[in-house]
């Protein structure tokens, strides 16, 4: 259990560290066209510190399956959505943003919510879930792909030709599609046979997860590299995360049968660390409400 946990973190923080090299090229490339996808294709593969950003995101997302295969979605989509903490980290020294005292206040609150899911671990009662079935999974996952394109359709018409229509309907776009993604990431998790190449390879093949994903992460990988582009990342990446962890968990939990901490003390950690994460994730996009412009420095 312990070992999933410590495999969700390296993979968080593969994840999020691609995160901030794509952002770092695509503030220097010109405005993607998602209706020129062999422009936009040639534009991204050309880059290198590109390259290198998704490089690091398709091994935090291999990390991600093996993650998933040892830890219950509550536990799991929680440590992953953490990333965000290292994520502004790096937008300080990487990109030289700096952190207000807004945003050190959404970190506490995000690693006091990790705490309290990592405390609430029971093997007597968790244990990742693998009884989904295709079907169902297929009759939520359509609708919910549908419904982000479709929000991201309508703030791309509202964009106009000056300015986005704002971060957050682009980050909630991106959301719900990374959240389909991964909720069908866990089925393919449970589908794969981890003793050697051979059976991973083979299993992952025939498993019709893999096929389902490919469409549904690729949707979801245009839309969050527009949104990337066209909104700020201290606000796409909290909005988009904590939109894509609470589909995951909330679909994810009921169709593969996983239940939460049966003794009254983890199961109140366990809620308590999801409510803490929300809250935080939800709390440190509105710092673009009070101005965008009035940062408060900390630190030399």
């Amino acid at each position: 259990m312990i070992l999933g946990v410590v495999l969700a973190i390296a993979t968080t923080l593969a994840y999020n560290t691609g995160f901030v090299l794509e952002k770092g090229a695509l503030t220097a490339l010109p405005p993607l066209n998602v209706r020129l996808p062999l422009a936009l294709a040639r534009m991204l593969v050309t880059n290198p510190r590109w390259l290198a950003g998704f490089g690091l995101i398709m091994m935090g997302l291999a990390g991600q399956l093996v993650a998933l295969t040892r830890i219950p979605l509550t536990v799991a989509q929680p440590v992953l959505s953490s990333g965000i903490v290292f994520l502004l980290l790096l937008s300080m020294t990487v990109l030289g943003e700096r952190l207000t005292a807004h945003e050190w206040t959404g970190l506490a609150g995000i690693t006091a919510g990790v705490i309290c899911v990592v405390a609430s671990l029971d093997p007597r009662t968790d244990a990742a879930g693998t009884d989904g079935h295709v079907l169902p999974v297929l009759l939520v996952a359509v609708p919910s792909t549908l419904a982000g394109l479709a929000v991201f359709a309508a703030a791309a018409r509202g964009r106009g030709h000056r300015r986005p229509a704002g971060d957050v309907p682009y980050a909630l776009a991106a959301g719900i599609i990374y959240g389909v993604a991964g909720m069908i990431a866990k089925g393919l998790s449970a589908s794969i046979d981890f003793h050697g190449p051979v059976a991973i390879a083979g299993s992952a093949l025939t498993s019709p997860y893999l096929y389902l994903l490919a469409p549904v992460t690729l949707s979801g990988f245009v839309v969050f590299q527009t949104a990337l582009q066209r909104g700020r990342a201290s606000i796409v990446a909290p909005v988009s995360s904590v939109v894509s962890t609470l589909y995951t968990v909330v679909a994810g939990t009921a169709l593969f049968g996983e239940r939460l901490p049966a003794d009254g003390t983890h199961f109140g950690l366990r809620l308590a660390g999801l409510a803490a994460i929300t809250a935080a994730l939800c709390w440190l996009p509105r710092r673009s409400r009070t101005g965008r412009g009035q940062r408060t420095r900390l630190g030399p």
